[in-house]
């Protein structure tokens, strides 16, 4: 595949999105054949096309900073500043009530966004396989590639909204005819991640181990495949894909390069998505990191506007002594007790004349060595492989400057858990690791907030907007919990 570094000389957000107008509830647009013929006639606009879907996927994981509300605020792990009223119920001394979201409904309750990088997906794989492998410069290798990105894509979108929502509509397709979207039912889990595990073996088989990272790769395909295995619980399978990705090369760096992770292709990431600073490309924006920056990073930030770290966890789990810890984290400007995460504390003042302009240039790292790594002792742990999920535990509390511990049964497993909450703050995975490790009941800080009724009823997945999406499709149905909460 061709893609180079094309985002940054017109930036991903300025290529064609197709697909991208409003069509029911899927997001669909029509298929203009004249239009098809046009644009459909090589190499060069597939390239196109796919940017546009790295794009839409930006876009939606941005929107409203949706991705640390899912990952991290509803964890309970960052706590938003009194400016974010809005965001009160949604963290732990709002009770975690996601039925309450005012203003953020669109962002929160509503996956119309993820659709439309569906619709683009499905675009791409039928129209690409339909094409000639004269119509691409390095023939069908190429194609394959363009057509792999696109299945990666889609299975990561997919695999995101069913860890956040629960059971999706399972689009396999473009329709023919927008005018006539059949109303659809939720499909059950089993079947979206099937669809998701096939379409990331083609892309494993098909993609390359390239060294730009904001790119789907042999490596990332192989480590998605390695997570949905182990949302099912098949560890087994965990485990074989994650050896998989680890032939990506890929190495953890050093405690004093640590923050190297989020600037771009450091040599510990598989996957992320484009957020640098060019003042030719418009990846960057200002207002999705800035929620970390205090007036340390932004002269006359206010304090209301910054996201901290809860300060319960901060004293029970969190501050550690480590050099880690040191390294991503600061004090509040004014209050040495509270404390802000800074990954994503890298700021260009890009205007000489106005110090208050200002771009947040890191990248948004979705996949990493660390947490991989954590996950195998996880999947060793339930694999009854204890020794082995110890020594992965303590390399990634090696790296961060803690020594060994030596935990064994339960307390081990928990442990594999508080360490990933530690490593991975603020990289919008914590929710996903309690659902997915079922540890609501077993922590403390949880299992006043989770009773059986609430976990029963998956009330750890979000409601969807009824309102909106019921009228366009008189099949779906609410999630479980939400309807009487």
């Amino acid at each position: 595949m061709k893609i180079k570094h094309i985002l940054s000389v017109i930036g991903i957000s300025g290529v064609l999105l197709l697909g991208s107008s409003c069509t029911k509830y899927l997001n669909l647009s029509p298929e203009n054949s004249t239009y098809d013929e046009v644009f459909w006639t090589d190499g060069a606009n597939v390239e196109k096309a796919t940017l546009g879907a790295y794009a839409l996927l930006r876009d939606a994981v941005r929107n409203e900073r949706s991705y640390f509300i899912f990952g991290d605020i509803a964890s309970g792990v960052l706590k938003a500043g009194g400016d974010y009223w809005n965001y009160a119920s949604l963290s732990k001394s709002g009770g975690f009530k996601f039925s309450y979201a005012p203003y953020l409904e669109p962002s929160l309750w509503d996956w119309t966004r993820f659709y439309k990088i569906i619709n683009q997906c499905n675009l791409i794989i039928e129209h690409t396989t339909a094409m000639d492998v004269s119509l691409f410069d390095n023939g069908e290798d190429e194609k394959n590639q363009y057509i792999a990105n696109a299945k990666f894509l889609r299975a990561y979108t997919y695999f995101y909204m069913q860890r956040v929502w629960g059971d999706v509509l399972l689009v396999k397709e473009t329709f023919k005819d927008p005018q006539n979207i059949p109303d659809m039912a939720r499909s059950p889990q089993t079947e979206t991640l099937a669809f998701c595990k096939a379409d990331l073996a083609f892309a494993a088989t098909n993609l390359g181990q390239g060294s730009v990272k904001s790119f789907a790769s042999k490596g990332a395909a192989n480590a998605l495949l390695a997570e949905i295995y182990a949302w099912e619980h098949d560890y087994i399978n965990t485990e074989k894909y994650i050896a998989e990705a680890l032939k990506g090369g890929y190495a953890l760096e050093d405690i004093k390069d640590y923050r190297k992770i989020w600037q771009g292709d450091s040599k510990e990431s598989i996957f992320e998505l484009n957020m640098l600073y060019s003042e030719t490309g418009r990846e960057w924006t200002t207002d999705f990191f800035n929620v970390f920056l205090t007036s340390t990073n932004v002269e006359g930030k206010g304090i209301g506007s910054i996201w901290e770290i809860d300060p319960e966890f901060l004293e029970s789990d969190f501050k550690d002594g480590s050099v880690r810890f040191d390294s991503i984290t600061a004090p509040f400007p004014d209050n040495d007790l509270q404390r802000v995460i800074r990954k994503y504390d890298r700021v260009e003042k890009y205007n000489p004349n106005d110090k208050s302009l200002y771009a947040v240039s890191n990248n948004l790292v979705l996949m990493r060595l660390a947490d991989l790594i954590l996950l195998r002792a996880e999947a060793e742990f339930k694999n009854g492989k204890e020794v082995l999920a110890l020594d992965d535990l303590n390399m990634i509390r090696n790296r961060a400057g803690l020594t060994d511990t030596v935990l064994s049964g339960n307390d081990l497993f928990i442990e594999i858990f508080k360490e990933r909450r530690r490593e991975l703050i603020g990289e919008g995975t914590i929710q996903f690791d309690l659902i997915r490790m079922n540890l609501f009941k077993q922590l403390d800080e949880y299992s006043s907030y989770y009773d059986d009724e609430r976990l029963s009823k998956q009330g750890y997945y979000w409601p969807l907007n009824m309102r909106t999406l019921l009228p366009q499709n008189e099949s779906l149905t609410q999630n479980p919990y939400w309807m009487n909460h």
